[in-house]
């Protein structure tokens, strides 16, 4: 939730590891796509283990890892400077 705070609010891409930054074209679309992923996930991750059982929770996490993994190669497909 502090990443989001800092990505959002204060435009920090720094701590966005694994995309080429330097290289996106629209980065204020950029940064409402991560802000809007990293809140959800965020909110998943919080609260999975106080709904499920700790399954659940191992779950969530992997879903999240995938789904950030989709989201950087998504960015640097589409949205990145050739």
């Amino acid at each position: 939730m502090l990443f989001l705070y800092f990505i959002n609010v204060k435009k920090k891409l720094r701590f966005l590891r694994g995309y080429n930054q330097e290289r996106i074209r629209d980065k204020k679309k950029f940064i409402e796509l991560a802000s809007a992923f990293y809140l959800v996930s965020g909110f998943i991750l919080i609260l999975v283990p106080f709904v499920f059982p700790a399954e659940w929770s191992i779950a969530a996490i992997q879903y999240v890892v995938l789904a950030n993994f989709v989201l950087v190669i998504y960015v640097n497909v589409m949205m990145v400077d050739k």
